[in-house]
């Protein structure tokens, strides 16, 4: 509960309190939290600046990932670190929420990539290259059975 007796749920936003901040952001900018809050009534100063900042701007870039992105994201991570403020300057419109919560799901599709190879792995190369071993010939003149016989059958090794 807030200090006023208003609850602030930590669920997530409906897409008609998201309508609504937008109006409310139209009617009160950017820069009065506190008035938009308490016209959305169940949302903090804070919950409503972080929902429109990282979500809801109208600049803000939410068209679907391409490859060439991923790459660049996981190069800069790579490079940088985990800084995550740094690497949304290159790219526009994305937040630093936006580019970890992409980098973390790159990361969830590749271990699950390795955990589909531990359970069928491809055949290692050298067992890829090996030929089916020829068949054996038996001669049929030899008695099985006979024990004796096999001792001095030349098995060829």
């Amino acid at each position: 509960m807030s200090p006023v007796g208003k609850p602030h749920p930590k669920d997530k936003f409906t897409q008609s309190e998201d309508d609504k901040l937008r109006l409310l952001v139209q009617v009160f900018g950017t820069s009065n939290w506190k008035k938009v809050s308490e016209y959305m009534v169940t949302r903090n100063p804070r919950q409503c600046r972080d929902r429109y900042k990282n979500y809801l701007a109208p600049h803000l870039n939410s068209s679907p990932w391409v490859p060439e992105d991923d790459a660049k994201l996981l190069a800069l991570v790579q490079q940088n670190g985990r800084k995550w403020s740094m690497i949304a300057k290159e790219f526009p419109g994305r937040t630093d929420i936006n580019i970890k919560s992409r980098y973390s799901l790159l990361l969830r599709q590749e271990e699950r990539e390795k955990e589909k190879q531990k359970l069928n792995p491809t055949p290692a190369p050298l067992i890829q290259k090996l030929q089916p071993a020829p068949a054996l010939e038996f001669d049929d003149s030899v008695d099985l059975f006979d024990f004796n016989e096999l001792q001095d059958f030349d098995f060829g090794f």
